[in-house]
């Protein structure tokens, strides 16, 4: 008896089929709920669309879509045939298709005869212009729409140019140092190199060695080379290990040693342009960069380099001209 009971109770599922699997018709309850959905969806459709991709331009859309519900339709119909579509198990696209037409063919609108997703379309093509419907239809064949091409707004030239800058004025080069001339009738003298006595404008300056002038400044036989060469400083004769005492107060320029030419040698920046070099010492007694006094010693002479015998080398510069160290120094 509870088998026979278990067996005529038919399932959910199965109440909507009649033999072998056909669909029944749906009542009128759920034809009218089918509807509702129908029409729900569409509006749903409508408004998501307009207001995610065009939200400026939904208020031409509504005006359209309510004109053409209003228009003389026969509602009842279209969606009765929409409820008979689901019910024989119709596609839902082509329901949904023929149900636009049924209700908006006779509206007058340009979509009239179209299907959703072509009138949607078209629609935007009417209310939102040409490129923004081109662009809702390249999105739904795939293709990736165009970038939307900004103007770029070019300023306005100034009616009056701006002035020119005014270019910075050449420095002003400083007073040449005083010098006093002195007569010369010798041979043409090398280029930075002046027979003339400067002013040094130094506070204090002092012999570097009291020594016997053995060789002046100027064009000479060389003692070694025996060719016309140009003494460029004077040679003072004077003990290997005498002090040599800096000439002024200053910086150490540099140091250095030349086997072939000047040996142990140094030079001393005294400001104002002023410079003093030292050659052929036997020792160095200073470093670069260090500062000196006028007077202190700085090393001791030699006759390291090519030379005849011990003396000290001295030369100096006045703004990278070579002057004769005489005019400067006592001699023994």
């Amino acid at each position: 008896m509870a088998e026979r009971h278990r067996v005529g109770r038919r399932r959910p599922a199965e109440q909507n089929r009649g033999p072998k699997g056909q669909k029944k018709v749906l009542g009128r309850r759920e034809k009218r709920r089918a509807i509702q959905l129908l029409v729900c969806l569409v509006l749903f459709l409508a408004v998501f669309i307009g207001k995610g991709i065009f939200p400026h331009k939904l208020a031409a859309v509504r005006q359209e879509l309510l004109a053409l519900l209003q228009s003389d339709t026969d509602f009842q119909s279209a969606f009765s045939q929409a409820g008979a579509s689901i019910s024989q198990g119709e596609p839902m696209l082509d329901t949904l298709e023929g149900l636009w037409v049924d209700v908006f063919a006779g509206g007058g609108s340009g979509s009239a005869g179209l299907g959703p997703v072509a009138a949607l379309q078209a629609a935007a093509l009417s209310g939102f212009g040409q490129k923004a419907g081109a662009t809702l239809i390249d999105q739904d064949r795939g293709a990736a729409p165009e970038p939307s091409a900004t103007p770029v707004s070019t300023p306005t030239p100034s009616a009056t140019p701006a002035p020119d800058p005014t270019p910075a004025p050449d420095p002003t080069p400083g007073p040449a140092p005083a010098a006093e001339q002195t007569a010369y009738t010798g041979p043409a003298l090398p280029a930075n190199t002046s027979m003339d006595r400067y002013d040094l404008a130094l506070a204090e300056t002092v012999s570097p060695v009291v020594g016997v002038l053995t060789s002046s400044f100027g064009w000479r036989e060389h003692p070694v080379d025996g060719e016309e060469k140009f003494h460029n400083g004077v040679d003072l004769a004077v003990n290997t290990g005498t002090q040599v005492l800096a000439f002024a107060a200053g910086t150490v320029d540099y140091i250095g040693d030349s086997p072939d030419e000047y040996g142990l040698y140094l030079q001393i920046d005294h400001g104002n342009g002023v410079k003093s070099f030292y050659a052929h010492c036997s020792q160095l007694l200073v470093h670069q960069g260090q500062t000196v006094a006028a007077g202190e010693v700085v090393a001791l002479s030699g006759d390291t380099g090519k030379t005849t015998g011990p003396h000290l080398h001295l030369e100096l510069k006045v703004d990278g001209v070579r002057i004769n160290p005489i005019y400067y120094i006592e001699t023994g």
